[in-house]
């Protein structure tokens, strides 16, 4: 990839994350805690689909893009299946129970409204396959502006309804389903050339079978992954109210702004260490940048945890709470990507069985302590939960990768590891009800880690200080 596009991703990124960061306290403002919970459950369900209804084909159409000389005809045997499959289930459900899906996700009885959830669905499952046409292509401007020109125009739309005297969930369904068709007729511009070379005739019962061979079981480890992020949500509907998962859904957007420095470490390391693999070079590297990784995840969490109580400037006070879930919530992200650089061994020696295995206990950890803390406290418990199960995923990926392919050393990685998760969880359970002294825990916690990963913050400085530096002399000539 070269330098411009990778610009492009990266600022891409960041742009959204400034809008959702925008978005958020308007949401928590505008609407009723019970109708976020809902539209949540709706996203939760999109991401459910896009795994179920893409039968794995997204993942086989980037191992076939390289190699294949009809890229038009390849990227129509990878949506029709599930589109078609979409179609049919959508008829199914409408003709035999029109309010079922309605009543699920909204309490609602209303086939209108079951109707707009499959268009929903609908929409963001070809826009799937249209935006990894273009991030294959490596076409990062475009790539870029179809989702941010939906985010400009969800932001816009719930902009609108802050004038509105009593907005309700139909505005915010509106929003949400103006920008994903903002997005998908934006790819379809973007991609004509391409459509236009697709015949029917390209449709081929042997190249299907091919690709589904290979995506069907990445599916199957995609649904895994998403119950392990996504169980929660429905768990939280059942055992507590909308309103709690309304809060809980907050929560979880403004910690996902970790997610875009973690998706941007991701989109560097990745390619790196699958070279020095490649070229036989001096593994030990690895070890030194998990080290690097986990100071980052400490002090992240920790200056997160420390000044989270800043959110009550920003959110109405009946959203104290989510101040303190935030650090929780923050976990899933960023234990997500110390494993990126501790289980690495999975891969390198095509252990997805084991893969499976630890995605498999790791969602059985999640519903477990959703079923001991739901009941009790609520979203409180949810986070506390997504973040103990997450330390189990990031624990069995390493567990897996030192004893099949390499030995690693994991005191000091359990140690902080664990010593983040229990304050977190601390957090999100207590809360306020601890008084000052959680922000002293966090403020010794910060100081015990800049002298523990000293060497990691040195690095650090001397890396900023040599950007600034090659800047300013290049500004200079």
């Amino acid at each position: 990839m070269n330098k411009k596009n990778l610009t492009w991703f990266t600022l891409g990124s960041l742009a959204s994350s400034a809008l959702s960061f925008i978005s958020i306290p308007i949401i928590a403002w505008v609407f009723f805690d019970a109708d976020i919970g809902k539209v949540a459950l709706l996203l939760s369900t999109s991401g459910l689909a896009t795994i179920m209804f893409s039968l794995g084909l997204d993942q086989s159409y980037t191992r076939e893009f390289n190699e294949t000389g009809d890229r038009a005809a390849l990227l129509l045997n990878v949506i029709a299946p599930g589109a078609a499959l979409l179609l049919l289930t959508a008829l199914t459900v409408m003709l035999a129970a029109p309010s079922w899906l309605s009543h699920v996700l909204f309490g609602e009885d209303s086939p209108k409204l079951s109707a707009f959830v499959f268009a929903y669905l609908f929409v963001i499952l070809i826009s799937r396959f249209l935006t990894l046409s273009l991030r294959m292509e490596e076409d990062g401007k475009r790539y870029v502006l179809s989702f941010m020109l939906a985010k400009l125009m969800f932001v816009g739309l719930v902009c609108v309804a802050y004038r509105k005297p009593s907005p309700s969930l139909i505005d915010l369904l509106a929003a949400h389903g103006a920008s994903v068709v903002t997005g998908l007729l934006f790819l379809l511009v973007t991609t004509r050339s391409t459509l236009r070379q697709m015949r029917f005739k390209q449709l081929g019962r042997k190249t299907q079978r091919k690709l589904l061979a290979f995506g069907l079981p990445v599916a199957t480890s995609g649904l895994l992954f998403w119950g392990l992020e996504g169980v929660d949500k429905f768990m939280l509907r059942t055992f507590s109210s909308y309103a709690e998962l309304g809060v809980y859904s907050i929560a979880l957007s403004i910690a996902a702004m970790a997610t875009v420095l973690t998706s941007m470490f991701t989109t560097v390391w990745i390619p790196i260490v699958y070279r020095w693999i490649a070229n036989d070079e001096n593994l030990d590297r690895i070890d030194g940048v998990t080290r690097h990784v986990l100071a980052g995840a400490v002090f992240l969490v920790g200056l997160t945890g420390a000044f989270s109580w800043l959110l009550q400037y920003v959110l109405p006070a009946k959203h104290g709470v989510v101040q303190d879930l935030i650090p929780a919530c923050m976990l899933w992200p960023i234990f997500y990507a110390i494993s990126e650089t501790t289980g690495l061994g999975i891969a390198i020696t095509r252990a997805t069985r084991l893969g499976l295995l630890a995605a498999a206990v790791a969602l059985a950890s999640n519903v477990a302590l959703n079923l001991l803390l739901l009941p009790t406290f609520g979203s409180r418990g949810a986070a506390a939960a997504l973040a103990g199960s997450i330390w189990v995923f990031f624990f069995m990926r390493t567990e897996i990768s030192h004893r099949n392919w390499r030995k690693m050393p994991r005191c000091s990685l359990y140690s902080w590891t664990l010593g983040t998760l229990a304050l977190a969880v601390v957090n999100a359970l207590v809360g306020n009800q601890a008084g000052n002294w959680l922000a002293g825990a966090w403020t010794v916690f910060l100081a015990i880690g800049m002298f523990a990963f000293r060497d990691s913050v040195w690095a650090g400085a001397q890396a900023i200080l040599s950007m600034a530096d090659r800047r300013h002399t290049s500004s200079a000539s």
